[in-house]
């Protein structure tokens, strides 16, 4: 599909609406600005300066019974590796990216299938990309971080040739009330504050813009706080050492924020599945051109439930279909299988009340079903625990494999072997609740910790194999 196309029928999703505000206006903005305000050199550390390899991996039991990635909970800044045993707990890799207000984190970890990088969202970037946030992969020692939505990585856009944008923009809310946040355009090295009062206009500059070739568009976006919103109208084809004025963009407070989340590879390691927005289901090279959308997994986006999240490709057995959570507002949500490419939204396998949330979900590695973890009510209709099932294909019934009767099962994967499960366990059920990571065997059995303060686990497919590299040899002279 075409960019263009693409922009518009994204561009009409989001007339569908957030339920609220994430948070309010100006303690938004004050996060905000720490962001775009801080140093560039700490900022471009995420690229420019990779950490240090992880140490290497162990043993033979590695290959067996493979290591488990998961996010520090503290702040949710960095990705560590974990043995199942417990040992061995390790930094894999941080964006050192300056936060002092915990603006930035990482929510959602998949490995890919030969175990060689991870794929991770995370908003880290947000300060130079159109989406609050992102997918990107880093390998297994820790090293090769790149952008693969809306790529490059913002230190990589120096690389380009550069031209200049002039965006004019314009406060016509029709309530009279001014707009104070950020306006972005793509390929620009950062953000851009603009303080409006009503029927207030300006133009904004965006010097050193990635130039990403003869008639390639790029689009800006207006952000306060956590919500944006793209500009369709401001779509403009950027020019080496010259000058363009896209069309204006009318200001106002999104409700929506527009990003991506969900990241699960194919089976064959081939491509990343990931989630636009609400529930835009597509797929993308690993290694993608600049900007470049993907492809369509669904090729019929009013079909889909209102809001789609917990997108995971099946193993090899089932390697063209896709399980997801699906949620239809006043109405109800469950749990999706989908054949790539379908029309529909794909046969609704387990259903539950619109409020209450499936939390994880993560396919059995022979493809004989999946592991999900859901909310369970009381009799007031209030949602106060959540605990981890096991579904089969050849039965279609849900066991139960934890009885937890005041705590919250969330993310979870699965051991290579499918004897065991990993997950999220956390004493309250609101979004950032502190999380420690537990096991639990297939058969409910061995309920134990592994781990204090670990989130978004990722089970490897078996010990991660790090990258080849070729040393030459090196013959002194005699001085």
């Amino acid at each position: 599909m075409k960019k263009r196309e693409l922009l518009v029928r994204a561009d009409r999703s989001l007339e569908i609406l957030w339920p609220a505000r994430v948070v309010a206006l100006a303690l938004l903005l004050v996060v905000v600005l720490s962001a775009a305000i801080a140093p560039r050199a700490a900022l471009g550390q995420s690229t420019e300066t990779p950490p240090a390899a992880a140490p290497p991996l162990s043993p033979a039991a590695a290959a067996q019974t493979g290591v488990i990635a998961y996010v520090e909970d503290t702040n949710r800044d960095e990705i560590r590796l974990i043995n199942p045993d417990g040992s061995n707990d390790r930094r894999l890799w941080g964006h050192n990216v300056a936060d002092a207000s915990d603006v930035y984190d990482i929510s959602t970890l998949a490995w890919r299938p030969n175990a060689a990088e991870l794929a991770f969202a995370s908003s880290h970037e947000s300060w130079c990309s159109i989406n609050g946030r992102d997918i990107f992969t880093v390998s297994a020692d820790g090293r090769n971080y790149r952008r693969v939505t809306e790529a490059p990585a913002c230190a990589a856009l120096s690389a380009f040739a550069q031209g200049t944008v002039r965006v004019p923009v314009e406060n016509d809310n029709i309530f009279g009330e001014s707009f104070t946040g950020f306006v972005y355009f793509q390929g620009a090295p950062g953000l851009q504050f603009v303080s409006l009062p009503p029927g207030g206009s300006t133009v904004v500059t965006f010097n050193n813009v990635a130039d990403f070739g003869d008639g390639e568009l790029q689009v800006g976006a207006m952000i306060v706080g956590f919500s944006r919103d793209v500009s369709i109208g401001t779509a403009v084809d950027v020019k080496a050492n010259a000058t363009v004025t896209s069309g204006p963009m009318s200001l106002y407070v999104p409700d929506v924020e527009w990003g991506v989340h969900s990241p699960t590879w194919r089976s064959d390691g081939s491509a990343i599945g990931y989630v636009l927005n609400f529930n835009s289901v597509r797929a993308i090279s690993p290694n993608p051109m600049p900007l470049d959308f993907g492809t369509e997994l669904q090729t019929d986006q009013s079909a889909m439930p209102d809001f789609v999240d917990l997108l995971t490709w099946g193993p090899a057995s089932r390697a063209n279909q896709l399980l997801y959570r699906g949620n239809i507002s006043f109405d109800a949500q469950g749990i999706y299988l989908m054949p790539q490419g379908s029309a529909t939204a794909g046969q609704r396998l387990v259903t539950y009340e619109t409020y209450q949330f499936v939390r994880g979900l993560a396919w059995l590695p022979d493809g004989s079903g999946f592991v999900y973890s859901v909310e369970e009510l009381d009799d007031s209709f209030t949602a106060t625990r959540a605990n981890v099932f096991v579904y089969r294909f050849s039965n279609g019934q849900p066991v139960r494999l934890t009885n937890f009767t005041n705590q919250f099962a969330g993310q979870l994967s699965v051991s290579p072997d499918g004897t065991q499960v990993v997950f999220e366990r956390a004493a309250a059920q609101e979004a950032g609740a502190p999380t420690d990571l537990w096991l639990v065997g297939i058969n409910g059995t061995g309920v134990r910790r592994l781990v204090e303060d670990g989130g978004a686990p990722a089970w490897s497919p078996g010990a991660p194999a790090t990258p080849r590299r070729a040393y030459l040899p090196v013959t002194l002279r005699p001085r």
